[in-house]
């Protein structure tokens, strides 16, 4: 074998091992990328599972304080309005105005008791569903008579998993909490539709359009959940929202759960 065979082996044999070297190098990247993609998607089960778990706790110290003020406070009340109405009629006219006047104070205490235990525990969403339990929760809110608050369906039937169900329930809720404190909004519109694949709901409102701004801020603040808390109810069940400005003003909230009925 000649000089010139030597050397043309010699660097088939160098091109050989350095085509090896960088295969190599690269399935071993390959590897720890999906590794590390692997821990990734571990961590982040894991948050999700520990905000499952916080959220989970939440709604049954939630339940627990709406059954308190239910039995307990409600009762109490339902107890001091009968002892007024007997009262009043034992009374004279100058103490009847003013037992009067105390009755109707407590019923307004006993309305406000039945809107935070039903804000608390919606005992609507567990017996008729997401539906029926977002029209008596707009019901509720047009008592209080700040804001006008109007629920629309499509009629459909389709069942919804009770916990993509509560999450959609409690979503809607900040939303209106939020509408509320920053939007200066005299009405609401909440809209609801279901397709087998798709749970769709809009929620308008014709305030100041500062509803997107305030709940974006929130992100930044510290104790401030807002969108976060929107956000992380929404990723849980796999669903999603979007905000978009209305015209001539006001600002519209549509939210979409894909695969949201129970599984047989």
């Amino acid at each position: 074998m000649n000089t010139l065979q030597l050397i043309l082996a010699g660097t088939i044999v160098m091109m050989s091992l350095g085509i090896f070297v960088v295969i190599m190098v690269v399935l071993q990247q390959k590897q720890v990328v999906q590794y590390k993609l692997i821990l990734k998607d571990k961590d982040l089960q894991l948050q999700k599972e520990r905000l499952v778990a916080v959220l989970q706790g939440q709604e049954i110290e939630r339940k627990r304080i709406a059954e308190d003020l239910h039995d307990e406070v409600g009762a109490q009340l339902s107890v001091l309005k009968l002892s007024l109405n007997s009262l009043q009629q034992l009374a004279g006219n100058g103490e009847k105005e003013r037992l009067k006047e105390t009755k109707e104070f407590t019923d307004t205490i006993i309305q406000q008791l039945r809107f935070i235990s039903q804000s608390l525990h919606p005992t609507t969403l567990e017996n008729l569903g997401l539906s029926h339990a977002l029209d008596s929760f707009a019901s509720l809110m047009n008592k209080n008579r700040q804001i006008a608050i109007q629920f629309r369906t499509d009629g459909s039937l389709f069942p919804v998993d009770r916990e993509k169900a509560l999450n959609v329930y409690r979503v809607v809720q900040e939303l209106m909490n939020n509408i509320l404190k920053h939007a200066e909004a005299q009405q609401v519109l909440i809209t609801y539709q279901s397709t087998p694949q798709t749970l769709t709901i809009r929620v308008e409102d014709d305030g100041n359009e500062q509803l997107i701004d305030n709940l974006a801020a929130s992100r930044q603040k510290t104790g401030h959940l807002g969108l976060k808390n929107i956000e992380s109810r929404l990723n849980i069940i796999g669903g999603n929202i979007t905000f978009v400005k209305n015209s001539p003003k006001g600002t519209s909230a549509e939210i979409r759960v894909e695969n949201y009925q129970p599984i047989a």
